[in-house]
């Protein structure tokens, strides 16, 4: 629990002077036995009330009672009031989640989404979220959740879940309630493992839906057409990076953090130490021509970074507006109607797809993209078939004249 120095008398100039740090910290009040407050790295700041309850393995068990915030829901004073009344409960024999059964004292679903947006997807400064990824957060919440926020979460059981899975696979699609189910997953145990929420979590028992892999890429006839359309985008690094992609199968995110010292311009190799690579090893990625041409462009723009920018990483980091107008430019030239939906890590995808259709074998490809594991790279066994097929179809037209299968 909390050290020496986190404990004092609580009053509300002392509690409203607590600075968040990287690191939960618990305070304790010595004025009111059990009473307590959490301050997250995020700065929200929660009352609790705060025992060890025996009989509950060989050193008892450390109980959490989440009376509300501080200062939008509690006082001082009246923290300390609901804490002497919850330890009465307790002084009577009765544990601390038996006296939640109460709807405004148990945390609800909506509850758990006002700790997880603050604590590990928004944070304190919306303008640079926790997750890159928080705005799906918030539509998978409002879709599928938000109608059940006043509900409480011990009602919240593995029937009810489960129902709301299958409407979610029925009328949204397979893929949308699975996310759902990894986000919701995710939302109890942040509330079980931070806040005390002493229940087991009903999303763990569903079963993802099976799931067709998304397979996306830029087939030969369209090639020319998507390199005059990033030709002809205003921000050269993403350009530059966009290329990069296809001429190296590299993820995009490696592409843009890509550092002078990983690359030698002698041998023609760029390499990834582990630390900076998806599967935590390092990967050497071979530079063909097209990619050196580049790189050499580039040289002397920055001595540390290949694409330098004013960004707190240092390196270009955003690209994806640079993106929207490359499919804009590419829908123009192959005449489409609408924007196809296409990935800037679907440019990795083409690089993979390509080589398989140029006869390398998928664990040479598996190689070059660095994956860990031949499951992985067996998406693209189908298209190794291609000249296969072709091969078959050649022979047996010739063989045509001598069976009577026609």
């Amino acid at each position: 629990m909390a050290a020496a120095d986190t404990s004092f008398q609580f009053t509300k100039t002392a509690l409203a002077s607590i600075a968040p740090t990287s690191k939960r910290v618990w305070y304790r009040d010595t004025k009111t036995q059990g009473l307590a407050l959490c301050v997250t790295p995020a700065g929200s700041k929660t009352f609790y009330v705060i025992r060890r309850v025996a009989g509950m393995g060989r050193k008892g068990n450390t109980e959490f009672l989440r009376l509300g915030a501080f200062p939008e829901d509690l006082t001082v004073e009246q923290a300390r009031a609901a804490a002497r009344q919850k330890l009465q409960v307790l002084n009577a024999g009765e544990s601390v989640r038996a006296a939640t059964t109460a709807k405004k004292d148990e945390f609800t679903v909506g509850d758990l989404w006002k700790l997880w947006t603050a604590e590990r997807s928004v944070g304190p400064n919306p303008d640079k979220p926790i997750k890159r990824s928080w705005k799906k957060d918030q539509r998978l919440y409002e879709c599928h959740l938000k109608d059940r926020a006043s509900r409480r979460v011990s009602e919240v059981t593995s029937t009810l879940v489960g129902k709301i899975f299958r409407d979610v696979t029925v009328n949204s699609g397979p893929v949308e309630a699975n996310h759902l189910k990894r986000l919701a997953r995710a939302i109890w145990n942040h509330a079980i493992k931070h806040h005390g929420m002493n229940i087991r979590n009903p999303w763990t028992t569903i079963k993802d839906n099976q799931e067709s892999p998304r397979e996306q890429w830029i087939k030969p006839d369209q090639m020319p057409a998507l390199f005059k359309a990033i030709d002809s985008i205003n921000n050269e690094d993403a350009a530059d990076i966009f290329r990069l992609c296809l001429f190296t199968g590299a993820r995009s995110g490696n592409v843009k953090a890509m550092r002078w010292d990983q690359v030698d311009l002698k041998a023609n190799v760029w390499t990834i130490g582990s630390a900076h690579h998806k599967n935590k090893r390092v990967h050497s990625i071979p530079l063909p021509p097209p990619a050196v041409a580049i790189l050499k462009r580039r040289v002397g723009v920055s001595a540390e970074w290949v694409f330098p920018s004013n960004s707190s990483a240092g390196h270009v980091t955003n690209i994806y507006a640079s993106w929207k107008e490359a499919l804009k430019a590419f829908a123009a030239e192959t005449g489409a109607s609408e924007v196809p939906d296409i990935r800037i890590h679907d440019l990795r995808h083409t690089t993979a797809s390509w080589l398989v259709g140029q006869g390398v074998s998928l664990p040479m490809v598996g190689k070059l993209l660095g994956h860990t594991t031949t499951v992985t790279t067996a998406r693209y066994a189908h298209l190794a078939t291609d000249p296969v097929r072709e091969a078959l179809e050649k022979i047996t037209a010739a063989m045509g004249s001598t069976t009577k299968e026609q």
